[in-house]
């Protein structure tokens, strides 16, 4: 297994996924597509793991508290799914690249880590 190139920065294509992405105007594998080999995304039934091959210490993308309640609402409109929506907040949650910094951050991050957990399955307790 070859370990891909790390990346200094994101391309300016590589940025508009990652905002795309948090206005959930395209899918985690669009993203997934759109980085290509700047970011390993494993998102299973009872983990998720991400690995990153580019800097990411400085934020690329603004979360505001309006864009988790159009999440939520887009879930409520059923536009997407349980899975989906819990993906989103963990990849916002996991990813650097996002920030909510500022007077709402709190309740942004009570908001994401909340959602996050909604489509993870408890592993099977061994007896």
């Amino acid at each position: 297994m070859s370990i891909p190139n790390f990346h200094e920065s994101l391309t300016r294509r590589q940025r508009r996924a990652l905002e795309d992405y948090a206005a959930l105007r395209i899918s985690l594998e669009q993203l997934r597509d759109a980085l290509g080999d700047a970011i390993e995304v494993d998102f299973g039934p009872h983990e998720r793991k991400l690995l990153f091959h580019y800097e990411n210490r400085n934020p690329v993308v603004h979360i505001e508290l309006r864009q988790v309640r159009e999440a939520m609402d887009k879930h409520a409109r059923g536009e997407i799914t349980t899975e989906q929506l819990s993906d989103w907040a963990a990849m916002l949650l996991a990813n650097p690249s996002y920030d909510w910094e500022g007077p709402e951050e709190d309740q942004i991050a009570d908001w994401l880590n909340e959602i996050s957990l909604l489509a993870l399955k408890p592993k099977a307790q061994a007896e």
